[in-house]
């Protein structure tokens, strides 16, 4: 995930402090979440990763989990994966809208 953020970073010419302030992260904190190897280095936790992924994408992104062997050069396997995840998105919905029935507490469908 840190590859495809630095990605979009280089895409758009934004230093790392450009993401700092797009996503609401303290001063300094991109390299950090970048690098977690090094010793000043932070782990990121969902919550992070999404403003990133928000801030550089807008509204509306998608995380796909490719597996290796799989051939993104096939368009009808490309959109089995997209198809795939849509029904399973929308299963997750469906689970979260019937357990704030159930329960009568409202669900935070934008969780991970």
């Amino acid at each position: 995930m840190c590859r495809e953020i630095r990605r979009h970073l280089k895409r758009r010419g934004w230093a790392l402090w450009e993401l700092d302030d797009a996503a609401g992260w303290n001063d300094g904190y991109a390299g950090k979440a970048l690098n977690p190897a090094t010793p000043s280095g932070r782990m990121a936790g969902y919550d992070m990763l999404d403003l990133a992924f928000t801030a550089l994408a807008g509204r509306g992104y998608r995380v796909l989990v490719i597996p290796d062997d799989f051939d993104i050069t096939d368009p009808a396997a490309v959109q089995a994966l997209l198809e795939e995840q849509d029904n399973a998105e929308a299963e997750r919905i469906a689970r979260l809208i019937d357990e704030a029935a159930y329960t009568k507490r409202i669900p935070k469908i934008a969780q991970i």
